[in-house]
């Protein structure tokens, strides 16, 4: 089961929370823990919650100590730790089941010196992701470092990962005691000393935002205790970073720090009090006397012209700009001569501290990548590009071209007509309604004149302000599009990858495929084909790409170049832990599917275009087989429920036709409702849920329901859930025929309908009609 792990978890009156915190950490898939609790003086029940789990479960030990603060609580239980892995769960969060199995299973395929997961953000109304973690783990990279990757300076969490505790130890690490924000002067300098670490995409930890009661250290940034440990927590990771030597990975702290961490001081100075602005900026200049004054220089203009009135301490002109520039606002940008400016308070005033320069917007191009799609072998690719200095509002505004780049070979280009298109209104200095792009790129263009290869290629983007044209490879920003794979010749494959934060193109002549599964004596066989025989191979399940969970191995047929392969039905669905609700936006138990025939890294199988999947009930479990988004073989096991069959379109409407699990039960009294996308900035008043008539017919196990026009529903992205008497909401799956042929984009009168695939799921965009 893999070496000894100890989870430290610090306890400080959180019984509303603690039972629910301790059995995610009993149901770890990974059983060789040791979890030491630390109760730090608690005044409520919180301790006897801690030793009721103690008594039932002989991994847990708990000590009890006077109250002396978290720092001092994690200490203590390192001190106790006796695992070759050590970690850190805070008491009123959540692990998924798989979180220790996923980052101790990397770093023991890696060797790393610690691995770190994504994180979600959980509330009463499920999980959405983490703002912090959107960029840092938006993909898994295996054996990277913070000199590779510069934004895991913003990964400060202790709790969404593993240490080595051979590097633990090595480098003596210890929390600090007495102060709020623990983790920044640890998680910092410890990536700063890794030579190695592991950064996993999948959400390993759910960090609680409290709604009610006494609210966490996070959500009271505006008491002046929080702003001091704020600045003493980036300023001891400042100089340690400092004191290592490297003044590269200082000043990429020092940047980020004066546009994160201490940027949300910087908005809450209008309405904070005078003692607060005063110790703001005493705090403030001291920190920036050991901050090059380049990287200021690096900042965006709002706040490359805050931090300059900061180090002067021109405190009344700081609280005009901070009132016009602070988030949610979006000052305008304008013109002067030849250049483009943050029009900003002192913009023309000639003030010394801030000459025009600091305001000046650099021509550069945003770029989102909002949809992917195949319609036979054209692939359609849309977003919105503009150049920040000047935007787009109207069609001709900002002429752009699109053009894909062979990466290797003949390094051909292949040009791509670009049309321009009208997007919603996104917060922005410049007008950027036109803003939007599409183009279609035929499969069949990336063949060469002597046949296929194996390769990538880029897709890449061209504005025209005045002067030179600016260009660089197309990103897909803060979206993350579906990027569906299709056959486009024999034992040909294309699909769309982003790496980089960049959107890509692959041509592959895939080593094997799959063709089918099937139940089959309580098990999956999953039968398949190969350009060409191995001696051996092993399907290799992984939860994270690079990190093996179950191995199986592989039946050859020598006649017809295929294989199949027995996966035990019972060894997903123990592993999944079923026994526990599916938080909404919860990925769920889940495996992609490798082949590894020896012949160089194993090769994740894709499944040809006619395979519609397969949906079957064991033991209380629904285990579902079907595409990814990429067309990769994904095993997924969730609670039973229904499953969208069919999407149609009508006028002013859309259907919908879900089917109900052939598991004896009436499923009476079951409810369809739509709830405000999770993904929705925390700031922004949740909608209630909307409920939607629904049509059953028991007979045939099936139900309909239909949204209109009239829908109760402000504009915005909706997820369709399900909901039994007595039970919590569950993600609503739609089949992958439903996915495949859904309409994308429906009129609702004098709003449209965009239907968005998102996993097994839909996700349903409500916006007004766009007119010319």
């Amino acid at each position: 089961m893999g070496a000894l792990l100890t989870v430290v978890v610090p306890i400080y009156n959180v019984a509303s929370y603690l039972a629910e915190c301790l059995d995610s950490l009993s149901g770890q898939t990974y059983r060789n823990l040791d979890v030491v609790l630390v109760d730090d003086g608690s005044t409520d029940d919180s301790a006897e919650i801690a030793a009721r789990h103690v008594r039932h479960d002989d991994r847990f030990r708990l000590v009890r100590q006077p109250n002396r603060g978290l720092g001092a609580a994690r200490n203590t239980g390192i001190d106790q730790a006796t695992g070759a892995y050590l970690s850190f769960v805070d008491s009123d969060d959540v692990l998924p089941p798989y979180a220790l199995e996923v980052l101790v299973g990397a770093l023991e395929r890696t060797g790393s010196d610690f691995a770190t997961g994504n994180v979600a953000l959980l509330t009463s109304r499920g999980l959405r992701q983490s703002p912090l973690h959107r960029g840092t783990h938006r993909f898994t990279r295996l054996k990277t470092s913070l000199g590779k990757q510069r934004n895991l300076v913003y990964d400060r969490l202790a709790c969404n990962k593993v240490f080595r505790k051979s590097f633990w130890d090595r480098h003596d690490l210890r929390f600090p005691e007495g102060v709020r924000y623990e983790d920044i002067p640890l998680t910092i300098p410890a990536y700063a000393l890794a030579k190695a670490v592991d950064v996993l995409e999948l959400p390993v930890y759910y960090w609680r935002q409290r709604e009610t009661g006494e609210q966490s250290i996070s959500q009271r940034l505006a008491e002046l205790p929080n702003l001091v440990d704020r600045f003493a927590a980036v300023d001891s990771a400042s100089r340690t970073l400092a004191g290592l030597g490297d003044r590269k990975l200082k000043d990429w702290y020092d940047e980020t720090v004066l546009q994160s961490d201490l940027r949300m001081f910087l908005d809450l100075l209008p309405e904070a009090t005078d003692e607060f602005r005063q110790r703001f900026l005493e705090l403030s200049a001291d920190y920036l006397d050991r901050v090059d004054p380049r990287v200021i220089d690096r900042l965006v203009p709002r706040l490359r012209v805050a931090w300059r009135l900061v180090r002067g301490r021109a405190l009344p002109e700081l609280l005009k700009v901070v009132v016009a520039g602070r988030a949610g606002a979006t000052p305008a940008v304008v013109r002067r001569g030849l250049n483009s400016y943050l029009q900003l308070p002192l913009l023309d005033a000639g003030h010394p501290l801030v000459p025009r320069e600091a305001f000046r917007v650099a021509p550069g191009i945003r770029t989102e990548v909002h949809q992917v799609r195949w319609i036979g072998h054209q692939l359609q690719v849309s977003g919105m590009a503009y150049d920040v200095s000047r935007g787009a509002s109207r069609p001709w505004a900002a002429p752009r071209m699109l053009w894909l780049r062979e990466d290797a070979g003949r390094k051909r280009i292949i040009p791509l007509p670009t049309r321009a298109s009208r997007v919603a209104a996104t917060p922005s200095s410049v007008p950027c309604d036109w803003s939007g792009y599409s183009v279609t790129v035929d499969a069949r263009r990336l063949r060469g004149s002597d046949g296929w290869t194996e390769g990538e290629w880029t897709f890449n983007i061209a504005v025209f302000p005045p002067g030179r044209p600016i260009r660089r490879m197309l990103g897909v920003g803060d979206s993350r599009p579906v990027l569906p794979g299709s056959w486009v010749d024999d034992r040909v494959r294309v699909f769309p990858y982003v790496r980089a934060g960049q959107l890509r193109l692959r041509v592959q002549r895939p080593r094997a495929w799959v063709t089918a599964v099937r139940v089959v004596d309580g098990a999956l066989l999953i039968e398949g084909a190969t350009a060409g025989l191995p001696t051996s191979a092993v399907l290799r399940m992984s939860r994270v790409v690079g990190v093996t969970t179950f191995c199986h191995p592989v039946d050859l047929v020598a006649g017809d170049n295929s294989w199949s392969a027995r996966v035990p039905m019972a060894e997903l669905t123990t592993a999944a832990v079923a026994d526990r609700p599916v938080l909404v936006g919860e990925a769920g138990a889940g495996w992609r599917v490798c082949f590894d025939d020896g012949a160089g890294e194993p090769q994740e199988l894709p499944v040809l275009a006619a395979f519609t999947g397969l949906r079957h009930q064991y033991e209380g479990c629904e285990l579902t087989v079907r595409p990814a988004d990429d067309d990769v073989l994904l095993i997924r096991v969730l609670p039973p429920g229904p499953q969208v069959s069919e999407v149609r379109a009508e006028p002013g409407g859309v259907v919908f036709t879900a089917e109900l699990p052939d598991d004896g039960d009436p499923w009476d009294g079951l409810r369809i409702i739509l709830r405000r996308r999770l993904g929705a900035e925390p700031t922004e008043p949740a909608p209630a849920d909307v409920e939607l008539p629904v049509d059953p017919d028991r007979a045939a196990r099936r139900l309909r329901f239909r949204l209109g026009g009239d829908v109760p529903a402000p504009d915005g992205d909706w997820a369709p859930l399900f909901q039994r008497p007595g039970s919590v909401p569950v993600d609503l799956a739609f089949s992958v025929v439903a996915q495949r042929t859904a309409p994308r984009d429906v009129p609702l009168g004098a709003r449209r309908l965009e239907l968005l695939p998102n996993w097994d799921r839909q996700i349903l965009r409500l916006s007004p009609q766009l007119t010319d």
